[in-house]
């Protein structure tokens, strides 16, 4: 946790691992480029969640190069979710944009297609908030296009708060569009 009468910031750092309930969740590696990369580029899938249009190319120089800076920096720390039995491949969560001033750090999360309507996302979310309180982290925040309903409830269910509307904050279909601002704080 920061202290600002010290000049201290927060020293949270992001997981490299996390399991809860059925799911794991773990940095990407080369070999889940294949697996991973057609979610980028799919409207049901990375259009909603705001992914870049990330071809596998761009995905294996961003593992290669990119992630141990993005994460050691605070920009984004990206996850895959696994069937903790299977280990088959669900979807992604990213913890991004943390603060270390504010202590606050946001959350996001996708799913392909196969694997909604069975709690996933929630799980992912609930694990990925856990593990920011207990680093220290005070506020976690989630940004939702309006209108998707899906990723709403998903927040909804692991008791985020509605705080209003961001006027063009997100990306979508080429455009910039509005989002709903969901928190959840430590103490509530």
């Amino acid at each position: 946790m920061s202290d600002k009468a010290a000049g201290r910031l927060s020293t949270y750092t992001f997981p490299t691992e996390l399991a809860a309930d059925g799911i794991r969740l773990r940095l990407p590696r080369l070999d889940d480029v294949e697996t991973i990369a057609p979610a980028f580029l799919d409207p049901e899938v990375g259009g909603e969640a705001g992914l870049p249009p990330f071809e596998a190319d761009a995905l294996r120089f961003f593992i290669t190069s990119q992630l141990d800076d993005f994460r050691a920096r605070g920009p984004i720390s990206p996850y895959l979710i696994e069937d903790a039995d299977s280990g088959d491949t669900l979807g992604g969560a990213a913890l991004h944009h943390f603060d270390p001033m504010r202590d606050v750090v946001e959350i996001g999360y996708w799913l392909f297609v196969s694997a909604r309507g069975r709690g996933v996302a929630t799980r992912a979310v609930e694990s990925l908030v856990a593990h920011a309180f207990a680093g220290g982290v005070y506020r976690v925040e989630a940004h939702v296009r309006l209108g998707n309903s899906a990723s709403e409830r998903v927040l909804d269910r692991a008791g985020f708060t509605r705080e209003g509307v961001r006027r063009g904050v997100l990306r979508h279909e080429g455009r910039r569009v509005d989002a709903t601002l969901f928190s959840k704080l430590v103490d509530e």
